[in-house]
């Protein structure tokens, strides 16, 4: 797996978007695994949405790419924070 920095491109503007406009881009049957969380739980973004404060400011979309850009997953990220959710 080739991952490297300049493989990570933000489908957001310059702007932070808050958390729920992050997860209405995504399709509602994604499945997300939480990063930080203790046993990094793994859920579809229908139920992130339900758990999860909506209105909180700072985050960012972005596109991963692995394996020379064969693969591609999608990654929720606190802008200067540590919330990170990552597609399964």
């Amino acid at each position: 797996m080739n991952l490297h920095p300049e493989s990570f491109s933000s489908l957001a503007d310059s702007s932070a978007m808050t958390l729920g406009e992050c997860l209405n881009l995504l399709h509602k049957d994604l499945v997300l695994v939480n990063m930080t969380r203790p046993g990094k739980p793994t859920l579809p973004v229908s139920k992130w949405k339900k758990m999860l404060p909506l209105d909180a400011p700072g985050y960012e979309l972005r596109t991963m790419s692995f394996n020379n850009g064969k693969t591609q997953k999608k990654s929720i990220v606190q802008v200067d924070g540590n919330d990170v959710w990552h597609e399964w």
